[in-house]
């Protein structure tokens, strides 16, 4: 008998706990309004790594129309250069224009390459900087760390429609 006493006052006071549970009354305890606080999650933007630059630059490069193949990395987690797809050919002027656009993406970017000693080439472009500013062209040298965004900037922001500009440049970079 004690059994089925001990089942039957299980039962109801599940009952009663199902039915409190369910209750709308206000009878239950709260916070006042004013120490109500409603829970916000705030969800920093984590930086992105470098695959995720160039992937973000190369969807923008083919947004731009400009098609690329996806990003390489390489065994030791480098991201590669990347390269134009198969038979895609693109003059200066459409790559210097989608540049402006998606170079925001390659911000901080550390591409995985060997470090060479730049100086030769840097004086290659000194040289031509130079010749061009005797043409009467306003071609700032680059330096060592300036060399990449010189190169960027020169490629948008030289005149290559004007044909003495055009000229001006094929005499100063084949000049030795």
């Amino acid at each position: 008998m004690k059994n089925k006493w001990a089942k039957w006052m299980l039962v109801a006071a599940m009952g009663l706990m199902i039915v409190a549970c369910r209750s709308k009354t206000n009878d239950v305890p709260s916070l006042d309004t004013e120490q109500r606080t409603t829970p916000t999650a705030t969800v920093e933007e984590e930086p992105l790594d470098d695959e995720a630059k160039m992937m973000a630059f190369v969807q923008c490069m083919r947004d731009e129309g400009i098609e690329y193949k996806d990003p390489v990395v390489d065994s030791e987690g480098n991201v590669q250069r990347p390269e134009l797809a198969e038979g895609v050919q693109v003059t200066r002027e459409e790559q210097g224009a989608a540049m402006e656009m998606c170079g925001k993406h390659l911000e901080g970017l550390t591409l995985g390459r060997r470090r060479v000693d730049m100086s030769d080439r840097i004086d290659e472009f000194v040289a031509l900087a130079t010749c061009l500013r005797e043409k009467g062209y306003d071609v700032d040298d680059p330096t060592a760390e300036t060399f990449e965004q010189w190169g960027v900037d020169f490629r948008v922001e030289f005149n290559w429609d004007d044909p003495k500009a055009k000229a001006a440049y094929e005499e100063c970079n084949s000049a030795d």
